[in-house]
């Protein structure tokens, strides 16, 4: 297979069928001038949050656009993708480009913003999760290596059986009376967790929504 690298956009527009659009919101807005310049015809694929799929189609004429909610986990092929846009003929190759980095769903515009919360920005917070068990293991004389690996092995293993068993089954069928699964969970209730969790996700939606409201406005989107 021959991969072409070339640094100028220009080059780039004029000699690819599938141009993704990997930039920043307000880089976009401050380069629309290089999108006017894409031929007709073009397979268009945004990965830029915020920016609504009018705001290109403004801008691009006769090119089937998309837009992607991708995340980090696309880095080992384990991402979620999310894809919006008017299925075109090109639509086929767009979600078997995207499937090589992970898994793919087709969702509104409105559920693809919301997804850059949930999908898009949640690894960072699992992260800090498997972060504080592995200080947890290692304060309990665990060595550092094998924390790990045991953590990212329940993770893993977890997130596989969540696919086919509800989460309280899963749940359930790891408690016993008076076991220490009953105390850990009482300390979890007892601490808020869960639901201090629950609050900082919800906080964290509502700015989503004032940054999205307040981009557009500023730039009339």
């Amino acid at each position: 297979m021959k991969v072409n690298v070339a640094l100028d956009n220009n080059f780039v527009i004029n000699h690819t069928d599938i141009i993704i659009i990997s930039l920043k919101p307000l880089t976009i807005l401050e380069n629309v001038e290089l999108l006017k310049n894409i031929p007709h015809g073009k397979v268009i694929v945004s990965v830029a949050a915020f920016l609504p799929l009018s705001f290109y189609k403004k801008i691009i004429n006769n090119s089937e656009i998309y837009r992607a909610m991708p995340n980090v986990n696309v880095e080992v092929n384990k991402g979620f993708i999310a894809l919006h846009g008017e299925k075109g003929e090109k639509a086929d190759l767009v979600e078997k480009l995207f499937r090589l980095l992970g898994e793919v769903e087709w969702v509104n515009e409105e559920v693809l913003d919301k997804l850059t919360l949930i999908a898009a920005s949640s690894p960072a917070v699992i992260t800090e999760l498997i972060d504080a068990l592995e200080i947890a293991a290692m304060y309990m004389g665990i060595p550092q290596n094998i924390a790990r690996k045991a953590i990212l092995s329940v993770f893993k293993g977890t997130a596989e059986l969540a696919y086919i068993k509800e989460l309280q089954s899963i749940r359930n069928s790891i408690i016993t009376p008076k076991g220490i699964t009953s105390r850990l969970m009482r300390e979890f209730i007892k601490q808020n967790i869960k639901s201090s969790l629950l609050d900082t996700f919800i906080q964290a939606s509502e700015e989503l929504e004032k940054m999205i409201a307040k981009l557009r406005f500023e730039h009339k989107i």
